[in-house]
């Protein structure tokens, strides 16, 4: 298993990350301070531990301690650059109590941030009123948007996060020293999370030993424990360092500033128009920094964009993220609604750091290839590149890592004409049905015309767009975020590794997640479109588990997020998926809905059908002996296991032969361009519970062709139901209080609002999908995002080459930094 979090040599550790200025040094000598700071304290000649377990203070005391000698380091330093009338002065809070009016209920005990937004951390008197004397002048409320670096600090030994071992990191596993990994690591995230960094740094106090980490999207570096009692030089010389230090070499991403006042006005212009379907997923990007200017959690931004190709860089502006990252490692994508500045219109703007490598296609040259190929029912690319400023914006970390297996990440962004919707604002089943279609298409053109394998279909890859031309609205299903694709080329190199593989973990097919070493193929790809349908069918639609919350939980966390380590480092799970691929059932009934309900079934006889080609004894080569071991034993545990759960190996004919990506000719899926009819949809319910003998032995998932006529069958029905989705229907938001685990982290529901009045039309046959709108349905079109940035699961992790690295800094219930998002073979 890969690791992410390491221990490196106090010196060298400072000598990479905060080397000083020529050298500069702070000495504690009332004789080389200047006179006005020679009696303030430098020290922490106060503090004394008892060598017992228990404490001789408690927290707050410590805070009330470390605060003012922190503090007066950073007036030196203020004092020191008093000639320079662009300084922004470092400040210090305590804010273990008070959390920020956001979804973020956990505090860092200490904040460090800059003096320009002390406004943010600002607390009213009544806040304080009982606050110890010794604490209040430095409480505060926290604020992520605007904190520089938290720190946290542990009194009690259970609690001790990091160890103290001063050769090596040997990290305690107790559940509490789990816990305290976890605090730090979620405070980390969401400073990433809400800010532009290159990285960030934190800091760890346990009683009279200090740490400091620095943390990017491969890998967290910390210095060995040090007792700052004994030794405050060097614990003061972080932060007198850190105050000299300029915004780059603290963190902060160059090619990002809080965004000027004539570009906010020029927004707020344009948001006065209507947007559409997408005006409140505008107005939720962007009204808190309206509303709140200084002390808003999602602050205005202006971000250069360069575009690889033209070599020109563009400027957008940028509020709340409408996908945040909520792990620490990894791609780290976060997707914005932007403000074009020089055409002043509203784009999309994902912001990601890719690996790398060469195995991995920077996703604007993926786009070309597209466009060129005129795949369709893809978004429109404006610009997209490398993020430099002033040299190329790679992570650091690795470079003091010996683990080659840790590899280099590059900042990028990109921008995309289209603003979707999210699938989840489907009004219908068969809007539902229609834009997957879409996406199918668009992947179907994708590998036939330009030899393009996706690798991460998921709902949140999906997305709707909709254009209004003489008041009737066209409707358009798109796949976007191709950076995880391979080339057809690489495929055909089929080489088994130990490495976990892309995509996210809900729609991951059954295949791959009982066998973690097999080799990548098409087949993944269309199985995926399949649990894409099942889930928003599970979650948004009307089927036998509702009113059942406690069999709901069980069977989505059964059939979407079971996960377990193996020895080697590789996830596998979701057994129930199997199951219902290889001959089970879906385990679920839609109800009120014929025309889904058919889909449904007929695309998992499909998938039956493809699972009963395959050769389990081929297969093995890819599953580990502990793996298999521990399936072995989850299947004896099973009170009823049917024998068509793992059908017998005489079914299986024969493993995928290697011609098979190579099977689906341009004349094989020559009916996906023009939406072929099928004339065999006459079959009944029972029927769809029976294989097709004539087709039992095809790998069916090894093409389109299957999947698409089921999907361009299903919309010539007219039984669909018409009634739209409740706008606040979300099944899964009831399982609140029955969080799922996934491994070692713990998953909550999300709670999503809709709004949207049209009525269904017909269905039609072409790949748009027109409605009709009058003046009185303007305000129809609203669409909420996200309104919980800590919505676990559509936050729910893909693999990556550091997926189960974050074992060491926050496991249990309290692995808040997730697994990451790719693989690395």
């Amino acid at each position: 298993m890969v690791s992410s979090t390491y221990q490196e040599d106090l010196e060298k550790w400072f000598s990479k990350w905060l080397p000083g200025n020529g050298g500069e040094e702070l000495g504690f000598d009332p004789k080389d301070l200047p006179e006005e700071f020679q009696n303030k304290p430098f020290n922490f000649n106060t503090i004394q531990f008892n060598p017992s377990d228990k404490s001789n203070y408690t927290e707050k005391e410590l805070y009330s301690l470390l605060c003012p000698v922190i503090q007066n380091v950073f007036d030196l330093v203020a004092y020191r650059s008093a000639a320079d009338p662009s300084y922004d002065a470092l400040q210090i809070k305590d804010t273990s109590a008070w959390s920020e009016a956001s979804d973020c209920a956990q505090c860092p005990d200490l904040s460090v941030h800059k003096a320009s937004a002390a406004q943010a951390f600002h607390l009213d008197d009544d806040s304080k009123a009982n606050v110890a004397a010794a604490r209040k002048p430095f409480v505060g409320r926290t604020a992520y948007s605007w904190t520089l670096l938290p720190g946290e600090v542990k009194v009690d030994k259970s609690q001790e996060g990091f160890g103290l071992n001063e050769d090596e990191l040997d990290l305690p596993d107790t559940k509490n020293a789990c816990g305290t990994r976890g605090q730090v690591a979620e405070y980390i995230i969401e400073v990433l999370s809400r800010q532009h960094r290159r990285f960030t740094f934190a800091f760890y106090i346990y009683r009279n030993f200090a740490r400091f980490l620095v943390v990017d999207r491969v890998a967290a570096v910390m210095t060995p424990p040090f007792d700052y009692v004994k030794d405050p030089k060097t614990f003061l010389k972080f932060f007198y360092r850190l105050a000299r230090a300029d915004a780059p070499a603290q963190g902060y991403d160059p090619t990002v500033a809080l965004a000027s006042p004539a570009s906010i006005t020029m927004l707020k212009e344009h948001m006065a128009r209507d947007h559409g379907s997408i005006e409140t997923l505008i107005h939720d990007a962007m009204n808190d920094a309206i509303l709140y200017g200084t002390s808003s959690i999602w602050p205005f931004y202006t971000v250069e964009v360069h575009d690889n190709e033209s070599d020109e860089k563009s400027y957008f502006l940028i509020g709340k993220p409408q996908t945040p990252c909520p792990s620490m490692f990894g791609r780290a994508t976060k997707g914005f609604i932007a403000f074009d500045l020089a055409q002043h219109n509203f784009v999309w703007l994902k912001d990601s750091w890719r690996l790398a490598s060469e195995h991995y296609h920077p996703e604007w040259e993926v786009y070309r290839k597209l466009h060129e190929k005129n795949v369709e029912n893809i978004a429109t690319m404006r610009c997209g590149g490398d993020v430099h400023g002033p040299k190329l914006q790679c992570t650091l970390t690795q470079e003091s890592i010996t683990d080659c297996r840790l590899k280099s990440r590059i900042h990028c962004r990109l921008v995309l004409n289209e603003v979707g919707r999210p699938l989840k604002t489907h009004q219908t089943s068969c809007d539902l049905i229609f834009i997957v279609a879409c996406a199918f298409k668009a992947h179907s053109q994708a590998w036939r015309k330009a030899k393009v394998l996706h690798r991460d279909v998921s709902d949140n890859n999906i997305m709707i767009t909709e254009t209004i031309v003489d008041g009737e609205v066209t409707l358009t299903g798109i796949l976007i975020d191709w950076d995880l694709c391979k080339y057809r080329e690489q495929l055909k190199v089929r080489v088994a590794t130990n490495e976990n593989r892309s995509g996210t973990w809900q729609f991951i097919s059954a295949l791959r997640l009982q066998y973690p070493m097999k080799f990548y193929e098409l087949a993944d790809d269309v199985e995926s479109f399949v649990h894409v349908i099942n889930w928003c069918a599970l979650r948004y639609h009307q089927h036998s588990l509702l009113g059942m919350p406690k069999s709901l939980s069980a069977y989505v966390n059964d059939m979407f997020f079971d996960c377990t380590a193996s020895p080697e480092g590789l996830l596998y799970g979701c057994l129930t998926k199997w199951r219902a691929m290889a001959g089970d059932g879906i385990g679920f009934k839609i109800r009120h809905d014929k025309a889904l309900k058919k889909v449904i079934n007929k695309l998992v006889r499909v998938c039956h059908s493809h699972y009963r080609s395959l050769n389990l004894d081929e297969l093995q080569k890819f599953q580990p002996a502990s793996v298999r071991e521990a399936q072995e034993q989850k299947k004896a545990q099973a009170q009823t296991v049917s024998d068509s759960s793992f059908p017998p190996r005489l079914n299986f004919r024969a493993a995928l032969p290697d011609s098979a990506l190579d099977e689906e000719s341009d004349d094989d899926d020559a009916d996906d361009d023009d939406e072929g009819e099928s004339d065999d949809d006459n079959e009944s319910d029972s029927s769809d519970s029976q294989p097709d003998s004539r087709r039992r032995g095809r790998p069916k998932l090894a093409k389109h062709k299957y999947v698409h006529e089921i999907l361009a069958d299903a919309l010539q029905r007219d039984d669909w139901n018409p009634e739209p989705k409740p706008l606040d229907r979300d099944h899964f938001a009831k399982l609140l209080d029955l969080n799922f685990t996934v491994g070692r982290r713990t998953v909550t529901g999300t709670k999503d609002m809709t709004s949207s009045q049209r009525k269904r039309p017909g269905p039609t046959h072409s790949s748009r999908k027109k409605r009709k709108t009058g003046a009185s349905q303007k305000t129809a079109h609203a669409v909420s995002g996200e309104h919980t940035s800590s919505a676990q699961l559509d936050a729910l992790p893909e693999e990556d080459d550091a997926v189960a690295s974050l074992e060491e800094l926050a496991q249990v219930g309290t692995d808040l930094a997730a697994h990451s998002e790719e693989d690395a073979d």
